[in-house]
């Protein structure tokens, strides 16, 4: 009896039934062989990237970050507790504005004509001769001597530093509610803490158009706003130092939702007086500098000022020498504000602290 099944009845059935079988014992055993491959072959001698699928570079997975992008701020926990001074300051009487002091420390007619005396002529003879640039660049130089006239012997400026810079301020001479504005807070509050454990009793309110991690820092103490400030709301195009160049502190150009300056004192902050405000804002300070003088947007929108720090930046202004230079001669003539402590940080960019000498309130509060 054949072993054939009678379905393979002629020589040509036969034959595709031969093939069929080998083709099935050839499949079963590549088979075997790829299982015992698998089962006992050692992985680890093959590189990975050549095991690994194909995917795209800008998703690829790095591991757990310590920020939005692995290479910005990394948060650590903000010790707000208080300082020596804190404690003197908080054995101050309570603040009675109305009257001046019977023994003042100083006068604002003092300090006035100490800083003219000082500082007029060098204005006249050196800086104001020099074209708008000229003038930038050497002024802090030509001013530095000013700082250590007798008049100004009387002021206690305190010093807050940050990682990368120094604001300065005159503490209160008696207790109330105070009042600090930073405008562009740059990825560093070391320098507003350093106030707030000074004097916790201050309301800190803070703006930038970069969000974090700016709203994470000064949340911790004060309210954050997220937009930039110039002389008109609107988008406009600042300098900004986004998160993922925390490290290398570059700044970029990009376009920003902006609020105008006395609109966001008046009607967001409800603001009258602002006891400590600090401008850092690449360039966009010389959109309303001239806010500041007598008569114009600030004073229509009955806000006052009684001292700031500014870092200004005409070398990233459209015609911003010019600006400056406009700006700190018609200061000279309004004997509202005088400055101090100039302090070169890069070329055509300096810091100026300015103390309001003029308002009843600002002097006896932090001059008498």
């Amino acid at each position: 009896m054949s072993a054939y099944s009678p379905l393979f009845n002629t020589p040509q059935d036969r034959k595709l039934f031969i093939i069929m079988r080998i083709s099935v014992y050839s499949c079963l055993c590549f088979t075997a062989i790829l299982f015992l491959t698998f089962f006992f072959f050692d992985y680890s001698s093959i590189p990975q990237k050549l095991l690994a699928p194909p995917i795209k570079s800008d998703l690829v997975y790095r591991g757990e970050l310590s920020s939005m992008d692995g290479i910005g701020y990394d948060f650590k926990t903000i010790d707000v507790s208080p300082f020596p001074k804190f404690y003197e300051l908080e054995n101050l009487p309570k603040c009675d504005l109305s009257m001046d002091k019977s023994k003042p420390n100083t006068s604002p007619k003092k300090l006035l004509k100490g800083f003219h005396g000082c500082v007029d002529p060098i204005f006249k003879n050196h800086l104001n001769p020099l074209n708008a640039t000229e003038f930038s660049y050497q002024i802090c130089e030509a001013l530095e001597k000013c700082d250590d006239i007798a008049e100004f012997k009387d002021l206690t400026i305190e010093e807050f530093k940050n990682d990368h810079e120094i604001k300065w301020g005159i503490l209160p001479n008696c207790k109330e509610d105070n009042v600090m504005v930073t405008l562009g807070i740059g990825h560093d509050v070391k320098a507003e803490v350093l106030l707030y454990r000074t004097l916790p009793k201050t309301k800190f309110y803070g703006a930038d158009p970069i969000i974090e991690p700016n709203l994470q820092l000064y949340s911790s103490f004060g309210k954050f706003f997220p937009f930039a400030l110039g002389d008109k709301a609107g988008m406009n195009r600042f300098k900004v130092l986004p998160n993922q160049n925390q490290k290398t502190r570059t700044y970029t150009y990009q376009d920003v939702t902006t609020i105008d300056l006395p609109y966001f004192f008046k009607n967001i902050l409800n603001l009258t007086q602002i006891d400590f405000l600090w401008f850092d804002i690449e360039g966009g300070e010389l959109t309303f500098l001239d806010h500041l003088h007598k008569g114009k947007q600030l004073d229509q929108a009955g806000i006052t000022i009684c001292q700031f720090n500014i870092e200004l930046h005409p070398a990233f202004f459209d015609n911003g020498y010019q600006v400056v230079y406009d700006f700190l001669n018609q200061i000279l003539k309004e004997n509202r504000f005088i400055f101090l402590k100039p302090m070169e940080t890069g070329k055509g960019v300096y810091r100026l602290f300015f103390i309001n000498v003029e308002d009843q309130k600002c002097v006896r509060k932090y001059l008498q």
